[in-house]
């Protein structure tokens, strides 16, 4: 059996559907997408209108996500600039109310079991001691620091995204950030094949172009918010 795993989207139309594509070409009979299909992309409610079309596609709760889901917090915390609260809230206008009832099943993490009393664990972070809410960023963790920000969770491989840049590290058990699909400083979109055999867990990491389609000409033309932010350093083209 082949499952596609990829996370952090962020509404990247154009990433997405090359991904799922992908997927799709190389037989995978079901596809995780580990958090935040949503926010700072210029295509979130066609990125949500696109993702719930595809049967094969289950999913797990990212931080903007559940900003869509729940709405921002309230009261808006320091951490959260006035900007930041203008591209959320922009982007939560542009999707709607259909979906919010839909992405609140969302859960914070999933399991998935290959086999007796072994699974996979797809987390889009680590959560707080509460379970509810996402643990404090780490910037490139040691082993020691992912097996306390997993901890408790008993599972083969954990699939984690939140942090965009690319990680695969084994401590407890083997933790793999496949990097951000749709925030790349160029346009291919970075996904995981993960082949379950009787005696073995084969993972294939791949790293596809795309046709970005005007995808950094949409910011200007949506006028999305913070848009010369994202440009510049977090959907960046080198």
């Amino acid at each position: 059996m082949k499952l596609g795993i990829f996370q952090d989207i962020h509404g990247n139309l154009p990433a997405l559907k090359r991904g799922v594509e992908t997927f799709r070409d190389n037989g995978c009979e079901k596809i995780f997408h580990v958090g935040d299909l949503i926010g700072i992309g210029p295509y979130p409610k066609e990125c949500i209108d696109f993702a719930f079309s595809i049967e094969e596609m289950d999913f797990v709760m990212g931080n903007h996500d559940y900003w869509y889901a729940y709405g921002l917090p309230n009261p808006i915390p320091d951490w959260m600039s006035e900007e930041e609260v203008k591209h959320r809230s922009w982007t939560n206008l542009q999707i709607g109310n259909d979906y919010r009832n839909r992405v609140k099943k969302w859960r914070f993490s999933r399991d998935y079991p290959i086999g007796r009393d072994r699974k996979l664990t797809f987390q889009h972070y680590g959560l707080n001691r509460k379970q509810n809410w996402f643990a404090s960023r780490i910037e490139n963790p040691s082993i020691e620091e992912l097996d306390i920000l997993f901890n408790g969770i008993d599972s083969e491989m954990i699939f984690y995204g939140h942090m965009h840049e690319e990680d695969d590290k084994t401590g407890r058990c083997r933790y793999i950030n496949l990097g951000s699909a749709g925030c790349y400083n160029k346009p291919e979109v970075r996904i995981g094949i993960l082949e379950i055999l009787e005696d073995k867990i084969e993972l294939e990491k791949l790293s596809i172009q795309y046709y970005d389609n005007g995808l950094m000409e949409e910011f200007e033309i949506r006028k999305v918010p913070v848009r010369e932010r994202i440009i510049n350093s977090i959907m960046r083209r080198n």
